[in-house]
């Protein structure tokens, strides 16, 4: 297969996996509402992606990728049999004291449970942590090897495959009124996925006999110095879930959910920007052109800022429409619609925040930085807690403390790494400042613009396509990086 093929197959099938994460939410909130049972479901289902991106996260590809990329099948081989030989002990015990802590574990992550709800998704999280957070980390050690190899298809064919499997599991848990069929779908799921995924690293090469058994120990220092930055960043979601929670039943499923559909477009986005764009910074660095490396690094935050802002503001428009279209169905009353437009919005007003920060720690990630990474992660983490622990109860308290810790977090990143460049970027800190003012600006006017029925949805929400149209217009006529993204789609 070509290298643009495998590239264009890749794009569709990362679509296919984000859209299918969308469906599982909507099915959970569908036919569990916003309620304990809803907020039991989402526990389960998500603590084994959160713990094995917490302990093993973005730090194990980071230091496998750089390492097999350009070598033989049979070194790549060798190298992942190693990372694995490390990760299925290390996962299989954390799931076997998940199994054992279970119940903890829940009222951490979801103290507002009650002790029915509660109870279900400690033997459902439980069940599923003792299969799926050793077949997780194993999963994240194959993709790594593919991902080396250029063969990104398979890990988001995976995807498909792990989010397929969950929808079927939770329309058996809904329809049977059989809560057990969650933990079952949480392990067939991560099976499936790893399955597969071990299947296609099996035609990379074997490992070889006679060779280190073991990561060496520049690797592991490595990964836990990465660990460190890549894990706080897990640490925001899991505390702000956990702050939303205290507000009662179905309030961690708001959260969730405006979070999930909120960040899903800028995230994808970034993802194939970032291949782009660091490639023409990595290459300027390469040829010493220290000015050429500022000014793309530059560009990639004004581009990146500006599509936040274009999301941010399409995104409050299209809400009320949207919302009804994937959650207004089945359990999800017009009351529960509204409390996620609400916090919808106020996630999108923190999209701009969202991109700086990715571009900052992708900046600081390629001049080796990750100790300021840790610091502007570390500092985020303490604000979120801090701000959480004082403010008052209320629907508004855990979108706050989450503001704050990428508010604090991006701070902190942009000096580290004004200091290490030498150049503040004094014009994108001013489109960041004004533009998240003015995304805040539009959420509290929306606000005060209810809107009555379908009708008013799709009224509010014209406006939004041809506001898409425009910024693409002007992103791939105007800004560079957009320039650069459509000559490399451009039809040869």
């Amino acid at each position: 297969m070509s290298l643009a093929r495998a590239f264009t197959l890749s794009l569709l099938l990362m679509a296919a996996s984000r859209l299918l994460g969308v469906l599982r939410d909507a099915v959970v909130a569908t036919q569990f509402g916003l309620t304990g049972h809803a907020d039991a479901a989402l526990v389960a289902l998500s603590y084994p992606d959160f713990m094995v991106s917490l302990l093993w996260g973005a730090a194990v590809p980071a230091v496998m990728v750089p390492r097999m990329a350009g070598r033989s099948g049979a070194d790549v081989a060798d190298e992942a049999a190693r990372w694995m030989r490390v990760a299925l002990p290390l996962f299989a015990l954390a799931g076997l004291l998940s199994w054992v802590a279970r119940g903890p574990l829940v009222h951490l992550l979801a103290p507002g449970l009650h002790a029915v709800d509660a109870g279900l998704a400690a033997h459902a999280l439980g069940l599923g942590a003792l299969v799926a957070l050793p077949a997780g980390a194993l999963t994240m050690v194959g993709a790594a090897a593919l991902q080396s190899q250029g063969r990104l298809q398979w890990q988001y064919a995976g995807n498909v495959v792990f989010n397929l499997v969950l929808i079927a599991s939770l329309v058996l848990a809904a329809r049977l009124h059989a809560f057990a069929w969650v933990a079952a779908g949480i392990a067939a799921a991560a099976l499936a996925r790893l399955g597969m995924m071990q299947r296609v690293v099996a035609g990379l090469g074997r490992a070889r006999r006679g060779v280190a058994r073991w990561p060496d120990s520049q690797g592991l220092r490595a990964v836990v110095l990465a660990l460190a930055a890549s894990g706080l960043t897990v640490l925001y979601t899991l505390a702000a879930r956990s702050i939303a929670s205290r507000n009662g039943p179905g309030q961690l499923g708001v959260f969730h959910y405006a979070q999930r559909i909120g960040e899903l477009p800028l995230h994808t986005v970034f993802a194939v920007a970032a291949a782009l764009a660091l490639a023409r910074l990595s290459a300027a660095e390469a040829a010493g052109d220290h000015d050429a490396a500022r000014e793309r690094g530059r560009q990639w935050m004004r581009s990146m800022l500006r599509i936040a802002l274009l999301l941010g503001a399409a995104g409050m428009l299209a809400a009320p429409l949207g919302v009804r279209l994937v959650f207004g169905w089945g359990r999800m009353n017009a009351q529960a619609q509204f409390e996620l437009v609400r916090s919808m919005r106020w996630i999108l007003a923190l999209l701009p925040l969202q991109a700086a920060q990715l571009v900052l720690a992708a900046r600081l990630n390629s001049h080796r930085r990750i100790v300021d990474q840790v610091l502007g992660y570390g500092g985020g983490l303490l604000a979120l807690l801090l701000l959480g622990a004082l403010l008052a109860p209320g629907w508004w308290r855990a979108l706050a403390a989450y503001g704050a810790a990428y508010l604090c977090a991006t701070t902190l990143l942009w000096l580290r790494l004004a200091r290490h460049a030498g150049d503040a970027e004094a014009g994108n800190a001013l489109l960041l400042g004004l533009g998240s003012v003015a995304l805040a600006v539009l959420a509290l006017l929306l606000a005060r613009w209810p809107v009555q029925g379908l009708s008013g949805m799709v009224l509010q929400a014209a406006p939004v396509l041809p506001l898409l149209g425009a910024g693409a217009w002007y992103m791939l006529r105007r800004d560079p990086l957009g320039m650069a993204l459509g000559r490399r789609g451009a039809p040869r």
